[in-house]
């Protein structure tokens, strides 16, 4: 499996993760960035700006450990997995308290569902379900990787 990492605000130094990755995910290009670079934090105005550099439809970010997935001004899609851990932040509630999570991407084509798994009390996890379909249409370069994408899973059933 393909693994894409990026740098984050507490990396070693001696680490050489890149400060953002871009992929082609399906019809979607997808951009990665821990998200402690975007100031003022959480503020869906500097995300855009990001967005727009990265010239991406689907924005991942991190940083808050706070999970979110939202559409953002009909244009593009924000998601943040949240903490696995649950590790604490100043930045996801009054008492810095976090729910470990993580979110699941199942893209298809120019159809996106995001999984989230939320821990809840008693060690309970609950599951929901978003899901945006990409409404411009697809560029040729995300018509080939969906080709290949399709090429390959064919290939792993047969």
């Amino acid at each position: 499996p393909n693994v894409h990492v990026v740098a984050g605000d507490y990396d070693d130094a001696n680490l050489t993760f890149p400060e953002t990755r871009v992929l082609q995910v399906g019809a979607f290009r997808v951009g990665v960035i821990h998200g402690h670079q975007i100031l003022p934090w959480q503020s869906s105005e500097a995300r855009e700006r990001v967005r727009r550099k990265l010239n991406v439809d689907i924005l991942i970010t991190g940083h808050s450990h706070q999970n979110e997935v939202s559409v953002q001004n009909d244009a593009y899609y924000h998601i943040n997995p949240g903490s696995i851990t649950g590790a604490s932040s100043a930045l996801a509630s009054e008492d810095g308290n976090v729910k470990p999570s993580f979110i699941l991407l199942a893209v298809q084509d120019t159809k996106v569902v995001c999984y989230v798994y939320e821990l809840a009390e008693g060690d309970e996890v609950q599951v929901s379900k978003t899901e945006f379909t990409k409404k411009s249409p697809s560029d040729p370069q995300a018509e080939a990787a969906t080709a290949a994408n399709a090429k390959l899973m064919a290939s792993l059933l047969a």
